[in-house]
């Protein structure tokens, strides 16, 4: 009950946060967790997660057009003894999540420990009626967020692939026969990181039940070790697995519609033994999402992305290096709000800082949202932490994300132009159109508010840098009891 309570106070507050603008009063509070008149404390309901220090960012993009996969509901498994600690928007303890948004935000049980010597370990494998992607193991050993990037392919057979099927450098059979028509090729996977050090070759789907076995490793000098990873999320009797972080089988029987995932271990192949840190200076309060790119000697490289509020400092974990050449370049790119710098050369991606330093573009105009809720006759506050995205309206341009923290969050926005926003709460958008004319602003909040929530105040600070608007939203009576 009480995670459909949130979801309507999310659902409507979602759309309240960011239209919390632009009107034109002088006596404002800077903080939402101050009393406007007292400078006391306000008591919070912790709708604010910031107590959950270590969050997890799922996203689920196409493999091919890394698109988000929004066409179809899709199923996010968290697997291994770690996944029983992990925590929903609405606290709830889960390991399978769905999203028709390709998003999923998950919080670890902050009671427990990350460190060296208790690291957070999981495996995320996503699935739905028409795609499949790789399963992926995890491993953390600091606190703070993590973006983890699921690529998934569209089964089929059609897809783009980098070589042919049973290309693999030892014999794949299905029942004893090499290239079997039992075994249904898929895609080449050779670019998605396992989280081991095994890489992805080929994926196949079992036609029949059977057994896939592996044998006449051709290099033995290149490969050390060869095999199949394995996942069946349509088996009647459950799950049936073979998942990083255990090595793939070389002789399993399978039953129908199992993904085969194909396998191989480089020689040569080295784990770091501490995580490489990027580290990114900007404005402050300024904050975002951005992709890197390590690359090494050897010519592979590694993808991800880093959510940001500046200054800030992102581990970088499981990066396996050529022992040969450890140096690497890393790349990371800005988006919609900040350039950022050029790339760096590191001699070795373990224990390393690679520094950045984001720039605001220059035809932006830095927006300051400080917004607090309230109930009638009642001092506590509520504070809402919360992820979201922003794009102009009217275009494709991709999705940049923002993030509100404790009520607080700083844009950086084209003055004149309208913005599509979007909020992701369990798994679901809530969008609406934010206008940056203020007249326009003060006129949808005025016909916005309804018998679940009053506008109490608005309040707006113009300067020739920022624009810093301030909000307090009084929920009606009824709401505040549903959440007492």
């Amino acid at each position: 009950m009480k995670n459909k309570i949130y979801n309507r106070i999310l659902a409507f507050t979602g759309a309240m946060i960011l239209l919390s603008c632009f009107s034109g009063c002088k006596d404002m509070f800077v903080d939402p967790l101050k009393d406007k008149n007292t400078g006391g404390t306000v008591t919070l309901l912790l709708i604010d997660r910031n107590f959950i220090k270590t969050k997890f960012y799922v996203k689920v993009v196409d493999y091919a057009s890394g698109a988000d996969v929004t066409s179809e509901p899709v199923k996010v498994y968290f697997l291994g003894a770690d996944s029983a600690h992990l925590i929903s928007f609405a606290g709830e303890k889960k390991s399978v999540y769905t999203t028709s948004s390709a998003f999923i935000e998950v919080g670890y049980d902050p009671s427990i420990e990350v460190s060296k010597t208790n690291p957070v370990e999981f495996t995320v494998i996503a699935a739905s009626e028409h795609y499949i992607s790789t399963p992926v193991f995890n491993t953390y050993t600091s606190e703070g967020v993590k973006n983890i990037t699921i690529k998934m392919v569209h089964k089929g057979g059609s897809g783009p692939g980098l070589k042919a099927a049973f290309d693999e450098p030892y014999d794949l059979k299905y029942n004893g026969i090499l290239a079997s028509p039992g075994l249904k090729y898929q895609i080449s996977y050779r670019s998605d990181p396992t989280g081991t050090n095994f890489q992805y070759l080929n994926l196949y789907e079992s036609l029949a039940a059977g057994r896939a076995s592996c044998s006449n490793l051709k290099d033995p000098v290149m490969y050390s070790d060869y095999g199949v990873f394995y996942f069946n999320d349509k088996n009647p009797t459950g799950l049936i697995f073979l998942l990083p972080p255990s090595p793939p089988s070389k002789d399993v029987a399978l039953p129908v519609s199992t993904n085969v995932y194909s396998s191989i271990k480089r020689t040569g192949q080295i784990l770091c033994n501490s995580a490489m840190n990027i580290h990114v200076d900007g404005p402050e309060g300024g904050s975002g999402t951005f992709n890197y790119r390590i690359d090494f000697s050897d010519g592979a490289f590694t993808e991800g992305s880093i959510t940001c509020e500046f200054p800030c400092d992102r581990k970088i974990e499981q990066i396996y290096y050529p022992v040969d050449d450890e140096s690497v370049s890393v790349t990371l790119l800005g988006d919609a709000q900040y350039n950022m710098s050029d790339a760096v050369g590191l001699t070795t991606p373990c224990g390393e800082t690679a520094s950045f330093t984001a720039t605001p573009k220059s035809n932006l105009k830095t927006y300051k949202f400080i917004t607090l809720y309230t109930c009638p006759d009642n001092p506590v506050g509520i504070a809402l932490s919360i992820r979201g995205q922003f794009h102009k309206s009217g275009t494709s341009d991709t999705w940049t994300d923002f993030s509100f923290i404790g009520g607080i969050c700083e844009l950086r926005l084209e003055p004149g132009l309208d913005y599509d926003m979007r909020v992701n709460i369990d798994g679901e958008y809530h969008a609406f159109t934010l206008p940056t004319d203020p007249t326009r602003i003060a006129a949808v909040l005025r016909e916005g508010q309804s018998i679940d929530y009053t506008i109490k105040s608005l309040d707006i600070t113009t300067t020739a840098l920022m624009i810093t608007v301030n909000a307090i939203v009084q929920f009606s009576s009824g709401v505040c009891d549903m959440i007492k």
